[in-house]
């Protein structure tokens, strides 16, 4: 539809596993490194862990492509099978054909498989797709199959991935054998905002053949975190939709109506609400109930233009893409600010700012935040909230005003 109006070669945005699409964020690399070293160490489980819509399929898809010539592959995709059925699958994976289907049998043909195998020095490899669906006692196969071994070499290696919900079947509290097995766990993280804007900008240049004869703006970038929350499958549904909104106003460039447009024809809350409205792994165990993450709420003349959550014990706000929290005023300086954690309560420091830090209407350098505490930073007001309140998580997806035109434009 657009591509012609936009002389692209190709539709960037997607939602297919294309390998030439695919951009390393930092919690990918990391991941990527765990795959490498555990099949080179040839120990124990590895699990990785992502939100729907991360990358995790096409990391996956990336690490397989380059694997040497001496390890063999079972990737299994579908997981809501009975233990039989998943075993099956896996001998089918590695090309056997067993007489009966039997756990029995199944269980004998993958151990023989991996026994040739490792007398031909090469590597059994097993990864399992959305393990977060696997059955208890698929899992205590699993744990077998991993535990085989001969003259102290593993005979399969095992990988499991997931969505969070995997992490509860493989928590450390439970204290099972499988649990006990787990060598590595890795948890990739969406974008930040500066790989966002890589992301989309990779995108564009591999659809135009490096053209690059279309671009977001990088004011659009928070407005576009708000809603995406950096996850990169929602990131190629906005920005998709933001270029069909473009081609139909015949606009060669991307402006705040595509984006207004876009979120008003998805009908999007912004991120934090959306991902507080998914469900939420159940819990086999007692754990520690712990407190919830508090939010800074962004504002600019009266509209939410970012949410962030507190997770990390050191934040930094300021103008620059690089840092936690950024802000899209020139009265920000680049490093403005940070809040940090402090034994459970956050504290707002001024980093020696040009235009400084206002706590009702008073200048601040040293700011201990209460609940509902509004922030005057440049033009900008941070509330800081130790939840999400109704009104803040419904107004963006009811009203839908355009946020302030400087930010997205």
């Amino acid at each position: 539809m657009y591509r012609e109006f936009f002389r692209l070669d190709d539709y960037p945005f997607r939602l297919t596993a294309d390998a030439r699409y695919f951009y390393m964020g930092k919690g990918h690399m990391q991941a990527k490194a765990y795959l490498k070293y555990i099949l080179h160490i040839r120990d124990g489980v590895a699990v990785i862990t992502g939100d729907p819509g991360v990358g995790k399929t096409v990391l996956l898809e990336d690490v397989l492509a380059y694997l040497e010539d001496d390890i063999v592959v079972a990737h299994i995709k579908q997981t809501q099978l009975t233990t039989t059925e998943f075993l099956l699958a896996v001998c089918l994976q590695f090309g056997l054909v067993p007489e009966k289907i039997n756990k029995t049998t199944l269980l004998n043909e993958i151990q023989r498989f991996c026994l040739r195998q490792h007398f031909k020095m090469k590597t059994v490899l097993l990864i399992v797709d959305e393990a977060h669906n696997l059955r208890v006692d698929t899992l205590e196969e699993l744990r077998m199959l991993a535990n085989l071994e001969k003259f102290g070499r593993k005979l399969l290696q095992v990988v499991l991935v997931g969505q969070p919900g995997l992490n509860h079947l493989l928590s450390s509290h439970r204290k099972d054998a499988l649990s006990q097995m787990v060598r590595f766990s890795c948890h990739i993280e969406p974008l930040n905002i500066k790989e966002v804007g890589e992301y989309i900008d990779h995108r564009l240049a591999v659809a135009s053949n490096g053209r690059y004869s279309l671009s977001f703006p990088r004011d659009s970038l928070p407005a576009i975190m708000c809603y995406t929350g950096g996850v990169p499958r929602l990131v190629n549904i906005l920005c998709d939709t933001m270029l069909i909104g473009a081609c139909l106003q015949g606009l060669p460039y991307i402006d705040a109506s595509c984006f207004h447009g876009a979120i008003k024809k998805l009908g999007w809350p912004v991120y934090l609400k959306r991902a507080s409205d998914m469900p939420k792994p159940i819990a086999t165990d007692n754990f520690v109930q712990q407190r919830p993450v508090p939010i800074l709420v962004v504002r600019q003349s009266g509209e939410i233009v970012g949410e962030y959550l507190l997770n990390r014990e050191r934040m930094f706000i300021g103008r620059k893409e690089d840092q936690d929290i950024t802000l899209n005023d020139r009265k920000v300086s680049r490093k403005h600010a940070q809040i940090v954690n402090i034994d459970g309560r956050y504290f707002l420091q001024d980093l020696n700012s040009t235009n400084g830090i206002y706590a009702r209407s008073e200048p601040v350098k040293w700011h201990a935040l209460t609940n509902n505490d509004r922030i005057k930073i440049g033009d900008c007001i941070i509330e800081y909230q130790e939840s999400m309140s109704k009104d803040d998580a419904e107004q963006p997806h009811e009203s839908q005003k355009k946020l302030q035109n400087s930010s997205i434009a």
